[in-house]
């Protein structure tokens, strides 16, 4: 694994000295009169910290200086900076100061595991491989557990056994598709054969960051029980030290934390009766909102107008249910399809226990402003087996990788101390299951359709979208007019608001 420091931001005077040393030497500017040797050495004295930002904005509530003397004043001395810093974030815990510094990360080498790991955390921006528009070639990790276990040649000669697996439906689906041009036809073909891959595959992110989020992620890093993600935080804390050292400070682990989750564990292993694992329902509506249109409406008359919240209740009691459905549809009147439903939106929450394959979970993951509570993988889930790999013939090879999997995951359940057991998981594929608790305000929902019902996007997660929204709506249909794919947007837009 390799976490290289891409990029950080930088005082607005120093980004304009850079330019202006730049266009020097554009315009060739290298005789007597050139302000090169000057400009360097400014550049020189200034230290190339997103810190004096920070500091800088820390000032901002105790003195009267105006903002760009602060920005100044911060530049000129790092050290009394990095002291400022240390003591309004750490010693007052004012943590928001951090995130003035913002870090662009390189990560490269890390299993798709372990990307779920740093994705869980939701205030950063990712960009990772895709695995459906990019061919694997056989690159994936053997985690330290799996080695001091003795286990490392069955590991990879499953490993290996699986990417051929990939090669070969690619082969199958190729055909399958024959009538797509090119690069069409390789996209579809990879799209399906990759539930075949393991967790263990290697893959790659681009991070942007805060300090704050960055310190967090850290110590959560630290309490990983994956080895992986640990060597995750030490290469992330050695990289963004080198430029914000005053901001990041707590990164030990919280053992006490770990006690905790294992007295739960145990307590719920005693409490919890299992009745069922296997392919049973995919989605389940758990919660919905009772009086969410209600309280919606009351909002959207709240922020329009000047009576107390009560009374807006008792004003949308009054309507009729045609009436409410107008309404609504009244205020997002023109709205696009790139553009979300109102805020008030936000106010009613959907809950979903959701059974879904690593592959649709990679998707799912992505939609942050969202509670997202997970469970491990495990084989008794089963596997999602694309419709498409069994018309093209290859659901005995399918099949076969996931007998492999799943023998190698018992194997090493078996084999890994009770504290390791959990990298069991990198044996198993994309196709793969696990349980999720996905909980969504209406706002959010109605993004998430738009991505997720859009003819676009992967069959797995679209499915799963589709019964998503189709028990909301049972519970809700009028907080549901505008969840619907942007494909379908324009129609969708003509019958509620006319053309």
């Amino acid at each position: 694994m390799q976490v290289t420091l891409a990029g950080h931001n930088l005082d607005a005077e120093i980004i304009s000295l850079i330019n202006r040393i730049t266009d020097e030497y554009r315009l060739g500017s290298t005789d007597e009169s050139s302000q090169i040797p000057q400009l360097i050495s400014q550049l020189e004295n200034e230290s190339l910290t997103p810190e004096t930002l920070s500091a800088a904005y820390a000032r901002i509530s105790r003195s009267d200086k105006d903002i760009f003397s602060l920005r100044r004043e911060a530049r000129n001395s790092v050290s009394r900076s990095r002291r400022t810093n240390e003591r309004i974030v750490f010693g007052y815990g004012h943590a928001s100061i951090a995130e003035h510094a913002i870090l662009n990360l390189d990560i490269t080498g890390i299993s798709r595991l372990a990307l779920e790991e740093l994705e869980s955390h939701r205030l950063a921006s990712y960009t990772e491989a895709s695995q459906r528009y990019i061919a694997m070639s056989g690159d994936f990790m053997i985690p330290d557990e799996v080695v001091q276990a003795g286990l490392k040649e069955k590991f990879e000669s499953v490993c290996k056994r699986q990417f051929e697996g990939y090669s070969k439906l690619i082969k199958f689906l190729e055909k399958l598709y024959h009538d797509y041009p090119d690069h069409d036809r390789n996209i579809k073909a990879r799209e399906d054969s990759r539930y075949v891959l393991p967790l263990a595959c290697n893959g790659q992110v681009g991070v942007t960051v805060n300090a704050r989020v960055a310190e967090w992620m850290i110590r959560n890093f630290n309490r990983s029980s994956l080895s992986e993600v640990r060597e995750l935080a030490g290469l992330m804390h050695s990289e963004i030290k080198k430029v914000t050292p005053s901001l990041i400070k707590y990164t030990e682990p919280n053992c006490s934390l770990d006690i905790a989750q294992k007295n739960l564990e145990h307590i719920s292993a005693s409490l919890v009766e299992i009745s069922s694992t296997g392919n049973g329902d995919n989605v389940e509506l758990i919660e919905a909102p009772v009086i969410g249109e209600r309280n919606i409406i009351a909002a959207l008359l709240f922020s329009s107008g000047k009576g107390s919240f009560g009374d807006c209740i008792n004003a949308v009691e009054k309507l009729s249910a045609v009436e409410r459905k107008k309404l609504l549809i009244s205020v997002h009147k023109c709205i696009s399809a790139y553009e979300p439903v109102r805020r008030e939106m936000e106010l009613c929450n959907f809950t979903f226990s959701i059974t879904l394959s690593s592959s649709a979970f990679a998707q799912l993951k992505r939609h942050r402003i969202a509670t997202l509570i997970t469970q491990s993988y495990i084989p008794e889930l089963g596997y999602t087996i694309p419709e498409s790999v069994v018309e093209a013939g290859g659901e005995a090879e399918f099949k076969n990788c996931m007998k492999m999997s799943d023998e190698l995951y018992n194997t090493l359940k078996e084999k890994l101390p009770e504290d390791h057991k959990n990298a069991a998981q990198y044996a198993l594929t994309n196709a793969h299951r696990r349980r999720v608790i996905f909980q969504a305000n209406v706002r959010e929902l109605v993004h998430f359709s738009r991505l997720r019902m859009d003819i676009n996007a992967q069959w797995d997660i679209r499915s799963i979208a589709n019964e998503m929204i189709r028990l909301a709506r049972e519970h809700c249909p009028t907080l549901m007019l505008f969840a619907e794919g942007k494909n379908k947007y324009d129609k969708l837009s003509e019958e509620l608001f006319g053309s």
